[in-house]
């Protein structure tokens, strides 16, 4: 490369990078210095729990989980897939030191992990850690600027608030990848309408997880993000036919054909025995937020995959509705990441997203970004009036992530009847429905910050 062109490059890069941190504010340095302190002592006490109760690859154990999702939703399943074995069989379950097959999910998403595999467990176990600390920071900036605020106080705080919250450290205690679907899902959304290219690669990440893509895509589609959602099918379809294509080939010993049965065959088995578990079944969760899991509970049903889906579209149609009019009336597509994850679309797709399909407690971390923009007002209706409401709603949509109440510590110290076991795993969804409800009224009331109608709605 000639000097000259190295030189734009330079150039380019070093004024993209002035222009991230432009306009940024140390802010309060005491906040600044308690934060810190508090996230020493959290990161201290997670590495501790991680090697106090490390799960040794293996037979699964409730005592010890420590990066127990590392090992067997990451490491051994993308060892198998980089060795041509399906990592959905029962022979793979046998062959690994894994408590059971993975359930169905995107091999695209263990791809991505490849470079740890190819590193000894421990070494492997460390690097993970550390990047889901670099993810950690990089939601909590994504916060800032869906709450428009500038000031390094004011991540540090998010970022402490994170590890405080339950989703926060279980995900960094055992090691799972929802940051990284968390982190591609708010991106999704960030980049949907002025980089639909870049929007794309972050929903083939989020296609990885069925349970993410499914409401996501939909409520994308009632706003009108049909460029992002059509690239990131196709990349999504070319990433999975590329990493499936071998596992394909290998399953039915040459003929893709029989490859293609044999693998639907384990999906299917694999689905049934993930739904066997405990703390998946909508019945006996106590994890679960969706609001189909809150009616199976107190129902006393156990519905497949199918019942799951009409669920999804029955509790999606008002906000798609809602999302499908607010469009029509902007006119326009939102012009920065206060307006596309933190005003109240953004607030009411996550939201939804939750609500609609299965989603675990560790998944809440979606609400991270609305229940900061939320707090600070500054894209919210009444944001120079008092709390008030908009503190009732972060209240709402937090409470899953500081909720510990419906958590197996909690629940097998005090041993509550069955009646309350009901209610207390029943309340995270509750939280999140009620929070979907008045995300909708609001929304259908206002156009943009302002209520449709008023002297100030333009």
């Amino acid at each position: 490369m000639s000097p000259r062109p190295a030189g734009r490059l330079a150039k380019r890069w070093t004024d993209q990078t002035r222009s991230l941190i432009d306009g940024w504010q140390w802010g309060d340095r005491r906040i600044i210095g308690f934060a810190l302190v508090l996230i020493a002592v959290l990161f201290a006490l997670t590495v501790y729990r991680i090697v106090a109760f490390y799960q040794t690859p293996g037979p699964f154990t409730p005592e010890r989980q420590g990066l127990c999702d590392f090992h067997n939703g990451i490491y051994f399943p993308t060892r198998a897939v980089l060795a041509g074995e399906s990592p959905y069989s029962q022979a793979y379950a046998a062959k690994y030191p894994v408590a059971r097959q993975i359930p169905f999910f995107s091999p695209v998403i263990l791809v991505l992990h490849a470079p740890l595999v190819l590193l000894p467990l421990g070494l492997a176990e460390t690097i993970h850690h550390l990047v889901q600390w670099v993810m950690v920071i990089g939601i909590a900036v994504l916060a800032a600027a869906a709450a428009s605020v500038r000031r390094f106080d004011f991540v540090l705080v998010v970022v402490a608030a994170i590890l405080v919250s339950r989703g926060g450290h279980v995900t960094l205690f055992t090691g799972y990848f929802t940051f990284q679907l968390v982190l591609a899902t708010l991106l999704a959304l960030k980049w949907a309408d002025n980089r639909p290219w870049w929007s794309a690669v972050a929903l083939m990440i989020v296609a990885s997880k069925p349970t993410y893509i499914l409401p996501l895509g939909f409520l994308m589609s009632a706003r009108g993000h049909w460029k992002a959602l059509i690239r990131g099918a196709g990349f999504s379809l070319l990433g999975t036919g590329a990493t499936l294509a071998p596992l394909v080939y290998q399953e039915g010993g040459g003929d893709l054909s029989r490859g293609v049965r044999v693998l639907v065959s384990q999906i299917a088995e694999t689905q049934a025995v993930h739904r066997s578990m405990e703390d998946e079944s909508p019945v006996y969760s106590w994890t679960r937020l969706d609001l189909f899991a809150i009616v199976a509970k107190w129902r006393g049903l156990d519905p497949g995959d199918l019942q799951h889906l009409i669920g999804m579209g029955v509790v999606l149609a008002v906000p798609m509705m809602v999302l499908w009019k607010r469009r029509r009336q902007a006119g326009s597509p939102a012009s920065d990441a206060a307006e596309q994850i933190g005003g109240i679309d953004g607030a009411l797709i996550l939201t939804a997203s939750l609500v609609s399909l299965y989603h675990q407690s560790y998944d809440a971390l979606l609400m991270v970004v609305p229940v900061a923009a939320i707090l600070m007002g500054r894209n919210w209706p009444w944001s120079h009036s008092p709390l008030g409401h908009r503190g009732w709603l972060a209240a709402l949509l937090a409470w899953p992530l500081l909720n510990y109440f419906s958590t197996r510590m909690f629940l097998l110290r005090l041993d509550p009847s069955p009646q309350w076991v009901k209610v207390l795993t029943s309340l995270n969804g509750l939280a999140l429905t009620v929070g979907l409800i008045w995300l909708c009224l609001w929304a259908w009331r206002y156009r943009g910050n302002s209520l449709v109608g008023s002297a100030d709605s333009g």
